[in-house]
C-alpha cells in the first residue's frame, strides 16, 4: 500500500494515500480529510501535495479530491458545480476547472436535476 510522509507540527505522519478522501487549502498549510478519522492540519500547501499526489483531482484551487472516492458529480444548471463524495459530502467545482474536468469525471454518475419544469411552476 502506498503512503505519504505528512509533516505534522512536531512530527511527520505516514498516511495512506488511499485513505485520504480529499484535502482542502488552508493558506500555507493543508487539512487532509482521512477516511474514519478526524482532519489532520499538515504544514504543507496544497500545490505541493497535487505533485506529491498526481492521480488526485484538482475540482477547485483549494481543494484536491481522490477520485476513488467520487460517488457522482452534477456541473449543469446551477450556480456552483459540485463532486458528490460519499457520506453525502458536496465538494465545489470551480467553474474554470468543468472543461479539464469532464473526461474525468465521464466515468462517474450525474446527479439529476431537481428542477421543475416552468410548465408546473
Amino acid at each position: 500500500m502506498e503512503t505519504i510522509l505528512l509533516p505534522d507540527f512536531t512530527i511527520k505522519r505516514s498516511v495512506s494515500v488511499a485513505s485520504i478522501e480529499y484535502i482542502e487549502a488552508m493558506g500555507n498549510y493543508s487539512l487532509v480529510h482521512v477516511r474514519n478519522q478526524k482532519p489532520m492540519l499538515v504544514a504543507i500547501t496544497l500545490k505541493r501535495l497535487s505533485e506529491r499526489l498526481p492521480a488526485f483531482l484538482r475540482i477547485h484551487k483549494g481543494i484536491l479530491v481522490n477520485p476513488d472516492y467520487i460517488v457522482a458529480y452534477h456541473t449543469r444548471y446551477l450556480d456552483t458545480p459540485y463532486v458528490q463524495l460519499s457520506k453525502n459530502r458536496q465538494l465545489p467545482i470551480s467553474r474554470r476547472q468543468i472543461k479539464q474536468l469532464r473526461p474525468y469525471l465521464a466515468a462517474f454518475p450525474v446527479i439529476s436535476p431537481n428542477r421543475c419544469s416552468p410548465v408546473c411552476a
